[in-house]
């Protein structure tokens, strides 16, 4: 009784020591993200630029981050977690990346507990919240703020696979109960945790055993078994939850246009790009030298490429089925891995990429799990036939070693590339061809540091590599703004204009074009009727809460002598822009109020002689 009671004591230190070595080393790698900048990829509409973010917590931006709208998807969640970061620290960029690395260190920790809560089997457990935790491949899920979605979802992820757990072994409506609350939680965080009834299902097979005739080698003591029908129908309102939150993003992601169609994504172009990117993640888990922020999807995809990807798959998936009465988690690790990267895998295409490093943060897993639980056998089977001493146990922490410290290592330098847009736009042009939005924001970061020629050139290239993209031509009519040239930055924003087919674009076109054509110096340039119907759009499309299309409006309405309507309208701009916390801009407005009284209809600064 005594060595037991020792033998448990000594687990519990042991359990308790592995747990804080997860803590730390996370903690430490990522601790450098505080002093890294937010990067105008998605931040500017995720955080600083939302009117119902930056403001915080109040009444009105509760309430819309439960409506549908964009950018992305349906994730209330994380909305309200942005605006908590906003009214706790406002837009201080380090703390809102402290953050997202402080969740991903909670979904470490939680990650090992339920592995050891399901299998008591230590050492595999912590390999596979070590890998999970230092893999390069799941620093752009942390070291960006605006996936803050992806380590929230994970963290409703584990809590409700630990409720599962519970109520897999005790049963009852309460327990059930929290499945369903943290379940819909995470479906509220991102969508991507739609396929998280079907890893249940996996699980009750191994390790949980609740499936009838099913004798894993490792399994959970005094579990209830169950036949399938009956495990299938505990999960029917957890899917018909995932059908919910998926139908809810389909929705929000066609009202931005950002479903790709068939005819610009042929369905055979899909499976096979699905293909590649299935073995491709592989690939960079084992070698991940040449990670990048964005991956282009390619013009053509290669066939003969596919088909070797798809046979390696097949291979993978018949030595599972081989495996599977002798080692179960073979196979429930791999159904993991390919089953929830379903939602991200391209065959409905969203957005431009092939594919990303993200979609693998919760993929992974799975693989992780079967290399953990693979290698605890192999070095039980060495220890049988007496290559091993003591179960393996030291070697297995010297193999693990040889894995994991590379890992840190990679992981580091990984994260250092978020420090900035620049670094890390650099850093993707270094390892990809032809990647047009790493020029584009690589460009647009340069045009904010002052380097116009710099940016020139890279609005130039993403203009060659995708010449019906918007972006490059708004940015050299930005620069073409900045050299004093409004008639080039018109001719410029008229060809944004034509090809603009994204709502989200369409305010952002017509705020620039109503500035241009209210403001110019230029009489030639100047149309009064045309910049005030553009400047109400661009409002308009706002719901006059964009302080800077405000200010277009007054400035429209001054350029067709409508000054009174213009000191009115200018007001509401310098209102709004202190609301937002827009100091410098609601000054500028301020200026401009003066020269209404005074029946002068505003002009550029930027443009008038010195």
């Amino acid at each position: 009784m005594a060595k037991q009671k020792k033998r448990r004591r000594n687990e519990r230190q042991k359990t308790v020591v592995m747990a804080g070595i997860l803590a730390v080393v996370p903690l430490g790698i990522y601790l450098q993200v505080v002093s890294f900048e937010f990067i105008n990829l998605d931040d500017p509409d995720y955080v600083y630029n939302n009117q119902y973010v930056r403001t915080g917590i109040t009444a009105e931006n509760l309430v819309w981050a439960f409506t549908l709208h964009g950018p992305g998807q349906w994730h209330p969640l994380t909305w309200i977690s942005h605006q908590l970061d906003c009214e706790l620290f406002q837009l201080d960029a380090g703390m809102h990346h402290l953050v997202n690395a402080l969740l991903h260190v909670a979904n470490v920790v939680l990650l090992f507990f339920l592995l050891v809560k399901m299998t008591s089997a230590l050492l595999p457990s912590f390999l596979v919240a070590a890998l999970f935790a230092w893999h390069p491949l799941g620093v752009e899920s942390v070291a960006w703020v605006s996936e803050r979605r992806d380590v929230l979802s994970m963290l409703f992820w584990l809590l409700t696979l630990h409720a599962y757990v519970t109520y897999s072994r005790a049963g009852g409506w309460g327990n059930y109960g929290w499945v369903v609350f943290l379940f819909g939680c995470g479906l509220m965080s991102k969508p991507m945790v739609v396929t998280l009834p079907c890893v249940m299902l996996l699980l009750d097979g191994w390790p949980l055993a609740r499936w009838e005739r099913v004798t894993p080698l490792e399994q959970a003591a005094s579990t209830r078994r169950f036949k399938l029908s009956y495990l299938v129908g505990e999960k029917i309102p957890l899917l018909v939850m995932s059908l919910v939150a998926s139908f809810f993003t389909f929705l929000i992601q066609m009202q931005e246009q950002a479903v790709g169609t068939f005819s610009a994504y042929p369905l055979m172009t899909r499976i096979a790009n699905a293909t590649i990117s299935y073995a491709t993640y592989l690939r960079k888990l084992v070698w991940p030298h040449d990670l990048a922020f964005f991956y282009p999807y390619p013009d053509t995809v290669n066939m003969v490429w596919a088909g070797m990807s798809a046979l390696v798959l097949l291979g993978i998936t018949v030595l599972c089925l081989w495996q599977l009465r002798r080692r179960p988690y073979l196979l429930v690790g791999w159904l993991w891995y390919l089953g929830t990267l379903v939602p991200v895998i391209g065959l409905l295409q969203v957005g431009g990429q092939a594919m990303a490093d993200r979609y693998t943060y919760i993929p992974l897993l799975g693989i992780y799990i079967a290399v953990a639980w693979a290698l605890a056998d192999w070095f039980r089977y060495l220890s049988q036939r007496g290559f091993v001493a003591e179960d393996g146990e030291s070697r297995q922490w010297w193999v693990s070693t040889i894995v994991l410290v590379p890992c840190v290592v990679v992981s580091f330098q990984q994260i250092g590339y978020w420090k900035s847009g620049v670094s890390l736009y650099s850093r993707a042009l270094e390892v990809t061809q032809d990647n047009s939005v790493a020029e584009n924001n690589l460009a647009a970061d340069y045009l904010l540091l002052g380097k116009l020629d710099e940016a020139m050139r890279h609005f130039k290239e993403a203009n060659r590599i995708a010449p019906d993209r918007i972006q490059p031509y708004m940015g050299m009519a930005s620069i073409a703004e900045e050299r004093n040239d409004p008639v080039r930055a018109l001719e410029l924003l008229r060809q944004a204009e034509e090809l603009n087919q994204h709502e989200m674009g369409k305010p952002i076109i017509a705020q620039r074009l109503a500035w241009l054509l209210a403001t110019a110096p230029d009489d030639s340039v100047r149309d009064g009727a045309e910049a005030l119907e553009l400047a109400e759009l661009a409002a308009k499309l706002t719901q006059f809460r964009d302080a800077s299309c405000l200010h277009t409006l007054a400035a429209a309405l001054s350029e067709n002598r409508q000054f009174e309507k213009a000191v009115q309208v200018a007001r509401q701009a310098v209102a709004v822009a202190r609301q937002n916390g827009q100091e410098n801009l609601a000054d500028q407005i301020s200026a401009s109020i003066s020269g209404y009284q005074q029946s002068q209809p505003f002009r550029d600064p930027r443009w008038l002689p010195k």
